[in-house]
């Protein structure tokens, strides 16, 4: 557990992620990708950052880490609350409008505004959605559900649970365990509806931890710097 004592200035103040800070960490903003946010940077704490280059100095050296999200803007969370919505009525269109809410809110969290004391957790710069890759040829690894797939198999302990696994299955277990392990290790804490999301200093890690919330909004009112 970490406690709230441990940040510092520095830990809390923000920082760009980019492919220039590590040769086997990469970012790819997939968001500006979609055409959901009009920024192409990904910004962050800098505790995230130096946690995870911790973590990078302890995972094996065949693997690497691609950066897909770290801080989100309220205006994205906003667009991608609604895509997450439909995709989930997509896959479950028997669900009610209300289990549809109730759903979809495992995969993406409620859009906060301007002065809401809520703060969503990559609004804060201190959630980050990652995966595992190659080291060598950058390739992301099978992990078993891609990237905001918002249905089971994307639920951290999918195959912890499954009850018989074929050979494939437990090297995509063996994968999102050794993610699992080597974020937890430096302080993350991780989303059990999601393989790829981790948390530190935000609510999710408060809930998670037992200590108090450290990160309100990165930029404050502002959606960019």
């Amino acid at each position: 557990m970490i406690s709230a004592e441990v940040f510092t200035s520095n830990d809390i103040e923000a920082v760009e992620f980019h492919n220039e800070i590590h040769p086997r960490l990469k970012v790819r903003p997939e968001y500006y990708d979609l055409g959901y946010s009009p920024n192409p940077q990904i910004y962050g704490r800098r505790i995230v950052l130096t946690r995870l280059l911790e973590m990078l100095e302890n995972l094996p050296s065949q693997y690497g880490i691609l950066i897909l999200d770290v801080y989100r803007p309220r205006a994205v969370q906003g667009i991608l609350f609604d895509v997450i919505r439909n995709e989930v009525r997509k896959i479950k269109p028997h669900l009610t409008e209300e289990e549809n809410y109730i759903e979809t809110r495992k995969y993406v969290s409620l859009p906060s505004v301007v002065g809401d004391p809520y703060c969503a957790p990559h609004l804060s710069g201190g959630a980050i959605d990652l995966t595992l890759i190659d080291s060598k040829t950058f390739e992301e690894c099978n992990m078993g559900a891609p990237f905001d797939d918002p249905s089971e198999i994307s639920n951290r302990d999918y195959y912890e649970i499954k009850s018989s696994l074929s050979d494939e299955e437990k090297e995509i277990k063996d994968r999102r365990d050794l993610l699992q392990h080597h974020m937890e290790a430096v302080g993350f804490t991780s989303y059990e509806y999601e393989w790829w999301h981790f948390d530190i200093g935000n609510v999710f890690w408060s809930k998670k931890t037992g200590n108090p919330e450290v990160f309100g909004p990165l930029f404050g009112d502002n959606e960019w710097p």
